[in-house]
């Protein structure tokens, strides 16, 4: 059963029992009050006849024939009214017994209230009550017909079902229209659940209250959001790795199939020195260049799987004094200087991977330096910025620089043993370690790299 329904049937039988509860116990207090009433009436109208009966007997006197007293009340057609002498029956036109009205009558002279119990004699379809006194060697009796009270009750009954009944089929509409109302925001929700179990992530739910279902509406939206993220960003990881694997396998057949032909070639040519020199120098170079493809490849998977990083206070100079050792063979080879600077004793931040990072982009720099050029290694108020005047790099290929093994000018960064995976190492690491990195570049006028929030 779905929710509605079983909302409704419970409102439903909620309703239901709070009228049925509320019904019985109004019912039972006007029962009470309109027999109450009719007791009243009844013991009124009793006393009535007492009173008259007396005042009969005391202007007769007690010697007065019964006979005479039968023939006043039947001239009166007075049938409600009741007279025994003793054993006798002086008047009587009603079809009960004395026995039968004594066993249901309510003396009043007795003071016993507990008698009261109001027992009322049925014949056929109607129902009376009695009250009873005795007068010198009288006992009278008074019928009340109570029968149209009985009437009016049932006809109250009757009257309050169909009222609650109506009641309740409008309690049932309403709460049917309500709860439709109510519960929309789940059934948009179960529908957008179930989009999202067969792949749609891009599904969201209108928030339109503001109390626990627009709540949860919001955060249904917020998970929804969270999920889809997290799916692009797995699905973009996948093809990025599909790419990273496919750029691998190129990088790494050209150098295998070279590495192949010249070792080929050395078993099964007879070479001069100078040829035999020419290939074991190049088969040295690109089992080189084949080591710094994997030390790289490493370095990005350890990083991506999550290598914890670990800061430490570095001494600045000592850092950039290493770096200068790392590149000074390398700028001699292109005739480029490097010039650095910095403002700061210490930093705090991976010693390893800080310098891989400045190690990575003054290598780009020189590469792309004419003979004589300049590189400018700046560390200043926190900002790591490394510049060139080299060739530049193109505006559209800007934001694809960072992709791993994407070469702006193929051909020269493999003859210099690259693979394009610097920078990629670069942003990985940056990521790693909280900082940001922004690369500005024209053509022909140099490229310059800015990293923050490094230390």
């Amino acid at each position: 059963m779905k929710l509605r329904k079983k909302m409704i049937l419970i409102v439903s039988i909620a309703t239901a029992v709070s009228m049925i509860a509320g019904g019985f116990v109004m019912m039972a207090i006007l029962r009470r009050n309109m027999l109450r009433n009719a007791y009243s009436e009844a013991a009124v109208s009793a006393v009535d006849f007492f009173a008259g009966f007396e005042r009969r007997l005391e202007i007769g006197g007690k010697e007065r024939e019964d006979s005479s007293l039968a023939l006043i009340y039947k001239n009166q057609d007075n049938w409600r009214n009741v007279i025994f002498r003793e054993e006798s029956e002086i008047y009587n036109i009603t079809v009960f017994s004395r026995g039968e009205l004594e066993s249901v009558a309510y003396r009043r002279e007795d003071g016993d209230t507990a008698g009261d119990n109001r027992e009322e004699l049925k014949y056929e379809d109607g129902l009376y009550i009695v009250n009873a006194k005795t007068v010198g060697d009288y006992d009278l009796y008074r019928l009340y017909d109570i029968t149209d009270v009985h009437g009016r009750i049932r006809s109250m009954i009757m009257t309050y079902a169909a009222v609650a009944a109506s009641m309740l089929l409008i309690v049932i509409l309403a709460a049917a229209f309500a709860l439709r109302k109510v519960l929309q925001p789940l059934k948009d929700l179960t529908d957008a659940t179930n989009d999202m179990a067969g792949g749609d992530y891009s599904r969201r739910v209108a928030v339109t209250s503001r109390d626990e279902l627009g709540s949860l509406a919001v955060h249904f939206n917020d998970m929804a959001e969270a999920v889809e993220k997290n799916q692009r960003t797995l699905r973009e990881s996948e093809e990025q790795k599909t790419l990273m694997m496919g750029n691998l396998s190129h990088e790494l057949k050209t150098p295998m199939t070279a590495i192949a032909g010249y070792a080929e070639t050395l078993l099964t040519t007879k070479l001069s020195e100078e040829q035999q020199n020419e290939a074991l120098y190049y088969i040295y170079s690109e089992t080189n260049r084949l080591g710094r493809l994997s030390n790289k490849m490493m370095r990005l998977l350890s990083l991506s799987e999550g290598d914890v990083v670990e800061k430490t206070d570095i001494d600045v100079e000592e850092l950039f004094q290493g770096i200068r050792d790392t590149v000074s063979v390398k700028k001699k080879v292109h005739s480029v200087e490097v010039e650095m600077s910095w403002d700061a004793e210490r930093i705090r931040t991976d010693g390893d991977l800080i310098r891989d990072v400045i190690i990575n982009l003054v290598d780009n720099a020189i590469k792309a330096s004419k003979p004589g050029g300049t590189v400018w290694v700046s560390l200043k108020e926190g900002i790591l910025s490394v510049r060139d005047e080299g060739i530049g790099i193109p505006a559209e290929e800007l934001s694809a620089i960072t992709e791993p093994f994407y070469m702006v000018d193929k051909s020269r960064s493999r003859k210099e043993g690259g693979a394009g995976l610097g920078l990629s190492l670069t942003k990985l690491i940056m990521e790693k370690l909280g900082a940001s990195m922004e690369i500005r570049s024209a053509v022909g006028e140099g490229t310059e790299v800015t990293i923050r929030g490094i230390g």
